[in-house]
């Protein structure tokens, strides 16, 4: 008698624990599912407790520039550019010109659109009056990482903190 119940309540702790072990691994399958489906840009991060707007902001500049899949960060254009993403949605782009120089300031503004995946700067040249806007996809924003691709897929430029 004792052992046709211990032999039961066996049974019933195997249930459950089969239960919990299932309902467990259904659990993680699906924080899995999540965590790699959800990425909204293609190199990350999955998880941002920042706004992107509060990463974005700030002084950057260009670690890797490349112009029709050439890399051209260390030819002086690139490597003399500082570009401000201030919070209020201003934007500054400073550009030294290697031969003389001397500094060409653009001002613009910059705005995310397409659910934050997109980024539009808009830019207005100070002796020629021309304002040009560009949009770029999002490829990595991170705090100390902000990768732009233009939607043509012509440029990509690698941005990290301007020291």
């Amino acid at each position: 008698m004792i052992y046709s119940k211990f032999i039961y309540l066996s049974g019933l702790i195997e249930k459950i624990m089969i239960k919990k072990i299932a309902l467990a691994s259904i659990f993680l399958f699906c924080v899995a599912l999540f965590a790699t489906s959800c990425r909204k840009y293609e190199e990350g991060p999955n998880i941002s407790f920042r706004k992107k707007s509060s990463r974005i902001a700030g002084d950057w500049r260009v670690e890797s520039a490349q112009v029709d899949g050439i890399e051209e960060s260390t030819l002086p254009y690139w490597a003399k550019q500082k570009h401000q993403f201030y919070s209020n949605n201003k934007y500054i782009q400073t550009i030294i010109d290697p031969v003389s120089l001397e500094a060409r300031t653009l001002n613009g503004t910059w705005a995310l659109y397409d659910h934050d995946k997109r980024i539009a700067i808009t830019t207005t040249d100070p002796v020629t009056q021309i304002v040009t806007l560009t949009d770029y996809n999002i490829l990595k924003l991170f705090n100390k990482q902000f990768w732009l691709r233009t939607t043509d897929n012509k440029t990509e430029l690698h941005f990290v903190p301007f020291d």
